[in-house]
């Protein structure tokens, strides 16, 4: 039996809790890592604040996806894009595209978080 053979039951709901978690999540963990690399070097450092761009809210993705149990990239992607907006404007002054990066990476997180949760439930 293939995996297309199979009546697919129907997907869980999004809960409006887990993009909110998400959003959170992103907002902060973005928020105190560039804060975090701007002080320890230095205001223009640009590989250290990529760094804290792709890290913290790849951990924002990771708790999203672990939060939720099911559906965790969709959550992560609806509460990391709408964080972009913030992000933009609070945290990154204006420039777009390291908010709309971080987005995506708590995304990725969720997404690999995802993954291998399904992986671990199918083996079970």
């Amino acid at each position: 039996m293939s995996l297309h053979d199979r009546p697919s039951a129907p997907a869980p709901r999004l809960r409006w809790t887990g993009i909110l978690f998400a959003l959170a999540a992103n907002l902060f963990l973005v928020t105190a890592a560039h804060l975090f690399v701007g002080r320890l070097f230095g205001p223009g450092a640009l590989a250290p604040e990529l760094l804290a761009t792709v890290a913290a809210p790849v951990l924002a993705g990771v708790a999203t996806a672990l939060y939720v149990e099911s559906r965790g990239a969709m959550h992560a992607f609806i509460g990391g894009m709408a964080s972009a907006v913030l992000l933009g404007l609070l945290v990154f002054a204006g420039v777009w595209q390291m908010a709309i990066f971080a987005g995506a990476f708590c995304t990725l997180g969720g997404a690999l978080t995802e993954i291998l949760l399904r992986r671990r439930r199918r083996d079970r």
